[in-house]
């Protein structure tokens, strides 16, 4: 997981009255199916399309009910919001990210220790064939 912060600027961009600076947090991680997901100021985003030129990623909040949109540069840094930052019709939940990281660390030592656990091919390549490996334990007892 890598966390970003950066201070964003932008003319183009309707924050309210409030927001003449808007400090955003951006946090990579992955979803339950391994597809990639930003954490924004506690929001979830999910990679939704590009624009024409493949310059700009749109991102869609992961709330089914919401309509928020980030937009972001192809190495995944804020660039705007499409409306306002506060456009989210659901409360923000900041622990999604940390239960996301963990369940992806949680994963991640998994396949670790199986991959650790697995023969390599050539000791497989030497070991017999299960079939022969039943007729050698007949013969044995």
């Amino acid at each position: 997981m890598q966390s970003n912060i950066c201070t964003a600027i932008d003319e183009t961009s309707s924050f309210s009255s409030s927001f003449s600076l808007a400090e955003v947090r951006i946090s990579k991680t992955t979803a339950n199916k391994r597809k990639p997901m930003l954490a924004v100021n506690a929001y979830d985003f999910q990679m939704k399309n590009y624009n024409k030129a493949k310059t700009i990623k749109f991102w869609r909040c992961a709330h089914r009910n919401c309509s928020a949109l980030l937009h972001a540069n192809l190495n995944e840094e804020f660039v705007r919001f499409s409306r306002n930052i506060a456009d989210h019709s659901h409360l923000q939940n900041p622990a999604t990210l940390e239960i996301r990281t963990l369940r992806e660390k949680m994963r991640q030592l998994a396949e670790h220790e199986v991959r650790k656990d697995l023969l390599a091919g050539e000791t497989l390549a030497t070991l017999p064939n299960i079939l022969n490996l039943g007729i050698i334990l007949i013969i044995f007892n």
